[in-house]
């Protein structure tokens, strides 16, 4: 049991240095043209050294022990039934999303995240399938309890890279509070079931985006700076949305 713990443990704390390329995804260039778009985001670095130490700590646990783990995993799961496990889980985050569409009063993101998790659950059997996207085009409202903040007027603060989630600010970071209790699965028993289960998501997302991280790193002189303004300006991206 104590082994199990101290894997998941593992698990969960590497995932920051994955979070990092998952939320620079949706840039096509790499660092000139990310630098060029975050010019008007300015977000305050007084943590840089323990944020940067933490940045290491993730990207040196990433390649030593997620990668590897994620491949072995990738090679023995064909890839339709990783994208079902993918599914699965974001089905799992639908309390998360409706409830902050509701705190924003976006009703027609809670109207579409409810008709999601009703056709998934149930058509796309256990939300193993996306029958919600995939046949009607209704596809995720993301709202989360740091864009819920920003919406009320709460600036960012100070850029801040937490161990199990990468890089940030103060604002998403005082976000992730309320966010555990709206988790489901916080409430899965035993807790080594729900350590196991949050490390099969990370693993599992991971094995499906092999590749991105390394190549993202690859194209910029300064791979902490580069991930922290991408960070800025996609939260910023999404919060005037």
């Amino acid at each position: 049991m104590r082994r199990l713990f101290f894997q998941g443990s593992i698990l969960l704390f590497i995932a920051g240095s994955f979070a990092a390329a998952q939320d620079v995804s949706e840039f096509d260039g790499f660092e000139d043209e990310i630098q060029a778009k975050v010019t008007a985001v300015h977000v305050a670095d007084p943590l840089e050294p323990f944020n940067r130490c933490m940045f290491w700590v993730n990207d040196k646990l990433y390649f030593y022990a997620l990668k590897p783990i994620a491949r072995g995993y990738g090679k023995i799961t064909p890839e339709p039934a990783r994208e079902c496990v993918g599914n699965f889980f974001d089905n799992l985050q639908f309390p998360l999303r409706v409830v902050n569409n509701l705190l924003q009063c976006k009703w027609g993101g809670a109207g579409t995240e409810t008709k999601r998790f009703a056709v998934n659950t149930t058509v796309g059997v256990l939300g193993l399938f996306d029958p919600a996207a995939n046949k009607w085009n209704w596809t995720p409202a993301d709202e989360d309890f740091g864009q819920t903040f920003a919406h009320y007027g709460l600036g960012p603060g100070f850029a801040l890279y937490l161990p199990l989630f990468g890089p940030g600010n103060l604002r998403d970071a005082m976000g992730k509070i309320p966010a555990y209790f709206v988790d489901p699965l916080t409430y899965v028993d035993p807790w080594y079931a729900r350590v196991g289960a949050k490390g099969l998501d990370t693993v599992n997302t991971t094995s499906l985006n092999l590749g991105m991280y390394e190549a993202l790193k690859k194209e910029t002189m300064d791979p902490y700076r580069f991930f922290q303004d991408a960070y800025q300006q996609n939260r910023l991206k999404k919060i005037e949305e």
